[in-house]
């Protein structure tokens, strides 16, 4: 079966537009697992149709691109499973605003998935059925992912009297 799925995987990269590449790495109990790195954003509704019927979204994650992929801050990565074979692709969205379409018109699981990252690393998912925020009230700016808050300022309250010191201040008691 695992061979029939890397057959149709091999197929399917073929047909994709823009191209791909593709690789195949196994772990020390012999498990496969394909690689797609797509060329071009814009193929991916493609492939999410044409991964169907055998192909499962399992989930989407999102990170800091590798350095040497200038053109783009982050990587979004679409974890599929067929009948047994796992296959990630990999996306680069580029641009002022980085954008990846929507899948979830094919993979209803999508729809979690992209919202929340939308929510928390600022990339736009075009044409989502139900872009509302998932966490974040309206008020609060996405990408909260990206905020860094040192730590020393989070424990530096928590570390000290000045926290406390805070609390009874506000209620007017003193510590």
């Amino acid at each position: 079966m695992i061979n029939t799925m890397k057959q149709r995987v091999i197929t399917l990269v073929d047909k994709i537009p823009n191209g791909a590449k593709l690789s195949w790495t196994t772990d020390l109990k012999d498990n496969q697992f394909g690689w797609i790195t797509l060329n071009d954003v814009s193929d991916l509704p493609f492939l999410a149709e044409k991964i169907l019927p055998e192909g499962r979204l399992v989930t989407i994650s999102a990170c800091n691109a590798k350095a040497e992929d200038a053109k783009a801050f982050h990587e979004v990565c679409y974890h599929f499973v067929m009948k047994g074979l796992t296959v990630t692709v990999t996306v680069l969205p580029t641009g002022v605003e980085p954008t990846v379409p929507s899948i979830t018109h094919w993979h209803k699981s999508a729809d979690w998935t992209e919202r929340e990252m939308a929510e928390s690393y600022g990339i736009t998912v075009s044409n989502h059925p139900n872009p509302r925020p998932l966490f974040l009230h309206d008020a609060v700016k996405s990408e909260a992912m990206e905020r860094l808050v040192p730590l020393s300022t989070m424990t530096n309250s928590a570390s000290t009297n000045s926290l406390w010191e805070k609390i009874m201040g506000e209620k007017g008691e003193e510590s």
